[in-house]
């Protein structure tokens, strides 16, 4: 299951959604999460839906990728049915649960796959510089790096797991020896995540990231109307979703 899904990972492309402004995309992407939360009818859920659907057919990506995704949830999701009929929830409220975790996970998916890495970075600077605080480049580098944990914490664990495997290390018979074995793959898969991650920043120091206040990219990143306009849709459905 771990190994189909693509969360976490940035897919190169040309798209509309691609070529969007990063800190529009980052705002975009709040206001989108802050909806999910007031979910509370079937307009709602047709209106995010709808702007889901449009959003994921404009980044160029394959469905494929997006459907894998979503039968990655299935545990959570099979979780989230029995917890409701333990609780003798409506067929509204579970319906509701269940799209929540459905947007956010593809929300969040649509957002990373269409994203690299250096424009979070400057995403996240220029929403900041606005706001008269005090830049520290290394903090937002820390953040922005620790949203590809994930993906780089469920590589791990496939590979330490297909290691002992070809090791022909077994996980046990009773309940203490799974409980060992499972851990044992968690603790090396995570210290293995940590080493990569700081793998990773030592690499973008050593390129002088922050180094300047200037910037050469202002072409590529302009606000254009595109973004005005999607920003204020975005926020006319958060007002929606919140007020009806």
């Amino acid at each position: 299951m771990l190994n189909n899904v693509l969360f976490g990972k940035y897919i190169s492309g040309n798209s509309e959604v691609h070529n969007l402004n990063p800190s529009f995309k980052i705002i975009s992407l709040i206001i989108m999460l802050i909806s999910t939360l007031f979910i509370n009818s079937y307009e709602d859920i047709i209106m995010l839906s709808s702007y889901l659907i449009l959003s994921l057919v404009n980044s160029g990506i394959s469905m494929k990728a997006y459907v894998k995704e979503f039968i990655s949830l299935r545990i959570i999701l099979l979780i989230i049915i029995l917890i409701n009929i333990m609780t003798f929830s409506t067929i509204e409220m579970l319906l509701s649960d269940i799209l929540r975790i459905i947007f956010i996970v593809l929300y969040i998916s649509l957002f990373i796959h269409t994203t690299t890495i250096n424009e979070i970075l400057y995403g996240i600077e220029a929403i900041v510089d606005p706001l008269k605080l005090e830049r520290n480049s290394r903090a937002i580098l820390y953040i922005t790096l620790t949203m590809r944990f994930p993906r780089i914490f469920r590589d791990n664990i496939s590979k330490v797991t297909r290691v002992l495997k070809e090791r022909k290390v077994n996980r046990g018979h009773n309940l203490i020896e799974v409980f060992t074995y499972f851990k044992g793959i968690l603790k090396r898969a995570f210290d293995l995540s940590v080493e990569e991650l700081n793998n990773m920043i030592f690499i973008m120091k050593t390129r002088l990231y922050g180094y300047g206040k200037s910037r050469t990219n202002y072409r590529l990143n302009k606000v254009g109307i595109k973004e005005v306009f999607l920003l204020v849709l975005n926020i006319i459905i958060l007002v929606i979703v919140i007020i009806y």
